[in-house]
C-alpha cells in the first residue's frame, strides 16, 4: 500500500460523547446528488472530495473558527472507497483532527451511507495566510478544541508519491476551465480528483474493483494559463498520474486496489 494506514475511528463511547459535545468531532448528513455518481452508479472520487471540502467548512463554522482560520490549503488527500453502496445514497459524515502541528493538521473523515456506502479519508491541511501566501500558526484555542481528538505527537510532512512522472507515462486528455477556480483564485482541490477520474476511466478493470485507495499530493498551485498535461502510468494494481505544468509537477496522484 502506498503511504501509511489511516488511523482508526474514535469508538470509545464516553470519549466520543465528550468530543462531540466540544465540537472536536463534527457529524452531518450529505445527500449524494446525480453529478457525484457515474453512469454505472459508482460514487466518484471527485464527488467525495467535494463532500470533504463542504464538511470542513461546516465544521469550522460549527466551532466558530470560520473567521479566525478561514483559509486552508490541502497538501495531500487520501480517499479509501471500501464499499460502494447503492447510489444515490444518504451519507453520514464524521470529521475530527487526527494529528496536529503548529501550522497544519491531519483531518480524518469517516463516511457511512444508509444504502451501504463506506468510505474512510484523511487530509493534510495547512492553515494559510492569504496576505503573505505562507502557512500561518494555529491559535492555541483552536489546537485545544480541534486537537482534542488528535493522537499524540507532532505532525510532520512526509511525501508519499514521486513527483517525477514515469518515463513511460502516457498523456490523457484533460482541460482546465474557468469554473475550476475557487475563492482564492487557484484550481479547486476537487478538480485534481476529476483528473484522476479521467485517468481511471482508461482502466475499467481497476475502476470496477473495490476497495480502492486514491491519493492526491499537491506540490504547487495550478492556474488556468498553466495548461497542464495529465500523464498516467499503470503498474499492476496501481495507477499513477501526474499533472505537469511546464517543467514542474503540480500534483502526483495514485489509485490502487486494496486487498479485501
Amino acid at each position: 500500500m502506498i503511504g501509511e494506514p489511516l488511523p482508526p475511528r474514535i469508538t470509545e463511547p464516553e470519549r466520543r460523547r465528550e468530543l462531540l459535545d466540544s465540537g472536536a468531532i463534527y457529524t452531518a448528513q450529505r445527500s449524494v446528488r446525480g453529478d457525484a455518481v457515474s453512469p454505472d452508479r459508482r460514487l466518484k472520487f471527485d464527488g467525495v472530495a467535494r463532500y470533504l471540502q463542504d464538511t470542513g467548512q461546516d465544521h469550522l463554522r460549527h466551532v466558530d473558527y470560520e473567521d479566525i482560520h478561514p483559509y486552508w490549503v490541502v497538501r495531500r488527500t487520501v480517499i479509501e472507497i471500501l464499499e460502494g453502496g447503492e447510489q444515490p445514497d444518504i451519507l453520514t459524515v464524521e470529521r475530527w483532527g487526527s494529528k496536529m502541528g503548529s501550522r497544519w493538521c491531519n483531518v480524518r473523515i469517516g463516511i457511512d451511507g444508509q444504502k451501504g456506502t463506506r468510505i474512510e479519508t484523511e487530509a493534510f491541511w495547512i492553515n494559510f495566510n492569504i496576505d503573505t501566501l505562507t502557512p500561518s500558526a494555529l491559535s492555541d484555542t483552536f489546537l485545544g478544541t480541534f486537537g482534542a481528538a488528535a493522537e499524540p505527537g507532532v505532525l510532520r510532512w512526509k511525501q508519499w508519491l514521486d513527483p517525477k512522472p514515469h518515463p513511460d507515462a502516457v498523456e490523457v486528455p484533460f482541460l482546465l476551465r474557468a469554473a475550476d477556480l475557487d475563492i482564492i483564485q487557484h484550481v479547486n482541490n476537487a478538480v485534481y480528483w476529476t483528473a484522476l477520474e479521467e485517468v481511471l476511466a482508461t482502466q475499467p478493470d481497476l475502476r470496477e474493483r473495490l476497495p480502492l485507495r486514491g491519493v492526491v499530493e499537491h506540490n504547487s498551485a495550478l492556474q488556468l494559463e498553466d495548461e497542464p498535461r495529465l500523464l498516467a502510468h499503470r503498474d499492476g494494481d496501481v495507477l499513477y498520474a501526474w499533472l505537469v505544468a511546464g517543467q514542474r509537477t503540480a500534483a502526483a496522484m495514485s489509485v490502487e486496489a486494496l486487498a479485501e
